[in-house]
């Protein structure tokens, strides 16, 4: 999720976790990891154990909050206890960077290590202390990390040119820019502050909302089709402009592949709050 985006979130008039999107009807959640069709508490292992079907599971983060990542490392681990075959996709990490992400889950590098072969302070920036215990769980079960995103620069060309700006050698890693989903459209002017990106520059901005999810979806579905077997997960960790009412990464997973996908949507702490049951399968608001 870029910067931007960080910004409207705490300036919204629209709450962008109570959108008329999916599911009908509002649950509560304080402090807890909760199911939205329910709105019982849940356990790790409990999603783990519903997606047992699923091969993409995504998780939308609020960037660099400790409790959130702590979170995606225990769901890593119960998906590896259910004996499924975990591939770890991040966008933190455009796809051109993919080489040095495989000494980690190879043990052949310590965490600390990492931080330096992978560009994490060009890459992401974000605190990567917060992100130790993904990292750790990865390196522990050998757990490969998957590069899910575009090129930075293709993405601020598509912001700034459009979508007819994507070069034909760049659409292996994104295949087509598609902006006729109205009901993204709606998460994504919730997220901007309740403003519908109007005008030609408008459309380019959400383009390149659009190409970024469009390049993770495709990142995970190459993934999981170069490993075979009904037991490969993919865990996609991402900002939660990516996973929110299923319209983002997991609408193009759906759109490419066909396939289902089961989804967490983590917010912060605070207050108790009712969220739209349509927000995310789980909710995770962190204490």
């Amino acid at each position: 999720m870029s910067v931007l985006l960080a910004l409207a979130i705490a300036t919204q008039t629209v709450d962008p976790y109570q959108l008329d999107i999916g599911a009908p009807g509002k649950v509560a959640v304080h402090n807890n990891l909760i199911s939205s069709k329910t709105g019982q508490e849940v356990t790790v292992d409990q999603i783990a154990e519903a997606a047992d079907s699923f091969s993409y599971v995504l998780v939308g983060e609020q960037h660099a909050t400790p409790a959130h990542h702590q979170m995606q490392a225990d769901l890593i681990r119960a998906l590896h206890k259910r004996g499924r075959r975990v591939l770890v996709g991040m966008e933190m990490f455009t796809r051109d960077n993919q080489s040095n992400l495989f000494m980690l889950p190879a043990q052949r590098e310590t965490v600390d290590e990492f931080f330096e072969t992978s560009g994490w302070k060009t890459q992401w920036g974000h605190d990567f202390a917060a992100y130790r215990p993904v990292l750790e769980a990865v390196r522990e079960l050998k757990t490969p990390i998957i590069a899910l995103n575009a090129p930075r620069d293709w993405v601020r060309r598509i912001g700034r040119e459009g979508a007819s700006s994507l070069k034909p050698e760049e659409r292996a890693w994104v295949p087509e820019i598609r902006t006729d989903n109205e009901n993204h459209r709606k998460v994504f002017a919730a997220l901007m502050g309740g403003h519908p990106m109007n005008g030609p520059q408008g459309e380019n901005i959400y383009a390149a909302q659009v190409t970024w999810d469009t390049a993770m979806a495709k990142s995970a579905i190459d993934a999981k089709n170069a490993r075979y077997g009904d037991k490969t997960v993919v865990v996609i960790l991402a900002g939660i402009g990516h996973v929110m009412y299923g319209q983002a990464i997991n609408y193009r997973i759906k759109q490419m592949s066909g396939a289902d996908s089961l989804s967490v949507v983590c917010i912060r702490g605070g207050e108790a709050t009712a969220v739209s049951r349509g927000l995310g399968n789980y909710i995770y608001q962190s204490p």
